[in-house]
């Protein structure tokens, strides 16, 4: 994964492209632990490569090579990473999506069954194009 480095950073934010299935997963890892054990501490951020458990098993049986390790960008602050983090899973609505490995956003598992409709992403955008219009954003 290639990372600029740590410098004022608390994390990143990383994509896993597994170009065999052609699925992703998205998440974050911090440079530093936060733990009683190891606060302050450097993580393992250099060999990291993802807290999915499905993931995990697929990286035991293919090779490296069939897997693409994107960092999307580094944040100076645990919460901007988090939500970082969060806003990039919903905006692409990665726990209705089959093209996603996350099922759970900040741990957090809802029973959705079906995807935000059209209709509803149609008309958000009306009312922020309206809000926009009106310099109320």
């Amino acid at each position: 994964m290639a990372v600029n480095g740590v410098k004022g950073e608390v994390g990143f934010i990383y994509v896993i492209r597994d170009n065999e299935l052609k699925r992703l997963y998205l998440g974050k890892k911090s440079y530093f632990g936060a733990g009683v054990n190891n606060k302050g501490k450097e993580s393992d951020w250099r060999r990291y490569k993802s807290s999915s458990k499905v993931l995990a098993e697929l990286f035991k049986v293919r090779p490296k090579s069939e897997f693409d390790f994107i960092c999307l960008e580094q944040y100076k602050t645990k919460g901007t990473l988090s939500y970082s983090e969060t806003w990039s899973l919903c905006h692409v609505e990665a726990p209705t999506s089959d093209y996603w490995y996350n099922t759970l956003i900040e741990k957090v598992s809802w029973n959705v069954k079906e995807s935000i409709t059209q209709r509803h992403k149609d008309r958000l955008n009306m009312v922020l194009d309206w809000a926009d219009s009106k310099e109320f954003i």
